[in-house]
């Protein structure tokens, strides 16, 4: 197997195109187990990005709002903490993978055009978080602090950190509650599925149009 044909494999499932066998397996797992909240999708379909970010918002968040506000708290930094460990790797997969196909592509500029909208869409997750998640993620963060405790490494991990103490998540947190926050994290993942979503259906047809 060359390279092209690996970089085609990993980039496709990587980036999500068995996505609907998560979200099955999420509302399974949450059904499951609404009674402690321990839902973890880091399972055997780790790999299906869109559907691990789509189950977050469809199933995850849901059953966390059952619970009482410093649960509530907890249970989001403990989704969130997994989401940020699985995210990274992924986005960097999806991204190299489909860049290292646009660089392949040499006999047709279209082709090549839908690799680089593949590459920069499907590893999309990480700088969407950076961006328009950044407030949102700093006052969710200063909750789960305040109300269940530091978390791991007493709170030190880059992700709780990177908009702790800046002035927007200061006063999102202020202005709104447990719930409120986290049902506005769970429209913004949505948003967030989605661009993953169009990286991988881009991805799909690009690799379907390729000769190679």
């Amino acid at each position: 197997m060359d390279g092209t044909a690996i970089a085609k494999v990993l980039g496709l499932t990587s980036s999500g195109i068995f996505a609907a066998d998560v979200i099955s397996s999420a509302h399974r797992h949450t059904r499951a187990r609404l009674a402690n909240l321990r839902y973890n999708q880091a399972d055997g379909h780790v790999f299906m990005f869109p559907g691990y970010t789509w189950a977050l918002s469809h199933a995850a968040v849901p059953a966390i709002l059952f619970a009482s506000e410093d649960l509530q708290a907890k249970q989001w930094r403990y989704q969130y903490l997994m989401g940020y460990y699985i995210s990274r790797p992924m986005c960097i997969v999806n991204g190299l993978s489909f860049g290292y196909l646009a660089y392949q592509a040499t006999e047709s500029s279209f082709l090549r055009t839908l690799y680089i909208l593949a590459a920069v869409t499907s590893a999309s997750g990480v700088p969407y978080a950076l961006t328009f998640l950044r407030r949102t993620n700093g006052a969710l963060s200063r909750k789960a602090h305040r109300l269940a405790g530091p978390g791991p490494n007493n709170g030190q991990v880059m992700a709780l950190r990177y908009a702790f103490d800046e002035r927007r998540s200061v006063d999102r947190d202020q202005r709104m509650g447990t719930a409120e926050t986290i049902e506005r994290w769970s429209w913004h993942n949505y948003v967030r599925t989605w661009v993953l979503v169009l990286g991988t259906i881009v991805g799909a047809m690009a690799v379907a149009l390729d000769g190679k």
